[in-house]
C-alpha cells in the first residue's frame, strides 16, 4: 500500500486538522493483531499531518520501553515533560531511580514524539487511565495526537472513552475479521467510537474518520 496517498486522503477527511474553535483532535491507532502495520500506519499519519499542522503534532508511542517510534522520527534537541502539567494518562512505577515521558521534535517540522527518559533499572511498569483533563490540555495546545497503541493488550483502550476516535488497521493478506470485531466491541464497551479501519498492504484503503 502507498501509504503516503492513502493516507493523506485520511488527513482530507480531518481538514481542519484543528477544529473550530482551535480544538484540535486526538486519535489512537491500533492493530487488529501484532504484525498488521498499525506502528507505521501511525507514523505516516502523523508525518503527514504535521505538514499541515500549525501548532504540532503530537505522536504518541506506548511502548514507552522500546521508544521505536522516537528512535524512526529522529528526534532531536531538547525534551521537555509531555505531562502538560496534569495528570497524565499514564503512571510510571519506579523503583530507585527517576523515570518520565518526555517529547523531542522530530526532524519534520511540527512533529513531536514521546519518549521514555529513565535510569537503568528504574521503571518497573506503566498503568493507562482515563485522563480528561490532560486531554482538554492537550486539544487546546496542538492540532493532532496520534497514539500508536500495542495490540498484544487491551490496556490501551482504558483511553478510548477520552478519544476522538480509535482507527483500526488489519493486514489484508489476513484481515481476521472476527478479531476486528471483537476489537470494535471492546472499544464500544468502553465508550471510544471507532473512527475508520485501514487494511494495510493493499490498494485499499476504508475510513469513517
Amino acid at each position: 500500500m502507498n501509504l503516503t496517498a492513502e493516507l493523506s486522503q485520511l488527513i482530507d477527511q480531518l481538514e481542519p486538522i484543528a477544529r473550530p474553535g482551535g480544538q484540535g483532535r486526538a486519535l489512537m491507532v491500533m492493530g487488529s493483531r501484532p504484525g498488521a502495520g498499525a506502528s507505521t500506519v501511525a507514523r505516516e499519519l502523523a508525518r503527514l499531518a504535521a505538514l499541515r499542522s500549525q501548532r504540532g503534532v503530537w505522536l504518541y508511542d506506548l511502548d514507552f520501553a522500546g521508544n521505536a517510534q522516537a528512535r524512526a522520527a529522529r528526534v532531536q534537541g531538547p525534551a521537555f515533560d509531555a505531562a502538560l502539567g496534569r495528570d497524565p494518562f499514564w503512571a510510571l512505577q519506579t523503583g530507585a531511580g527517576r523515570a518520565r515521558i518526555v517529547a523531542r521534535q522530530s526532524v519534520v517540522a511540527n512533529l513531536f514524539v514521546t519518549e521514555l527518559q529513565s535510569e537503568p533499572g528504574a521503571l518497573e511498569g506503566v498503568a493507562l487511565r482515563a485522563a480528561p483533563d490532560y486531554w482538554t490540555a492537550v486539544r487546546q495546545s496542538i492540532d493532532l495526537a496520534i497514539i500508536d497503541a500495542p495490540s498484544q493488550t487491551t490496556t490501551p483502550l482504558n483511553l478510548a472513552a477520552d478519544l476522538d476516535g480509535v482507527i483500526l488497521v488489519a493486514d489484508a493478506r489476513d484481515p481476521n475479521g472476527a478479531g476486528l470485531q471483537a476489537r470494535r466491541a471492546a472499544i464500544e464497551a468502553r465508550g471510544g467510537v471507532v473512527a475508520g479501519l485501514i487494511l494495510n498492504r493493499t490498494e485499499r484503503i476504508q475510513s469513517a474518520a
